[in-house]
Parts: structure tokens; sequence; C-alpha cells
């Protein structure tokens, strides 16, 4: 089973909408999909640092 950890940020507010906006629109609103469009995000972000 996946552990999940809760986690606070502060961002940007217009950062937060661009994302909101282009996440939605992937992720189609489903049940927890701010969660999974965060997490896909910080994926990617790990994999191009680590190549970089």
């Amino acid at each position: 089973m996946k552990k999940i950890k809760r986690v606070t940020i502060t961002v940007d507010t217009d950062v937060d909408l661009r994302f909101r906006k282009v996440a939605s629109s992937k992720m189609l609103f489903k049940t927890g999909w701010y969660s999974e469009a965060v997490e896909e995000a910080m994926q990617l972000w790990i994999k191009h640092e680590e190549t970089s």
C-alpha cells in the first residue's frame, strides 16, 4: 500500500491558478485530481533535475 504524506505549501496565486487550469483539464476533476497532478509535477521535476 502506498504511504501518503499531507503537506502544506505556499505558492504564488497566479502560478496556482495556471496549474489548476491545466491540471483540471487533464485530470477532468476526478476525485483527488489536484493531489495527483501535484504528485505528477513533482515526479517530472525530480526526473528533470536528476537528468540535468
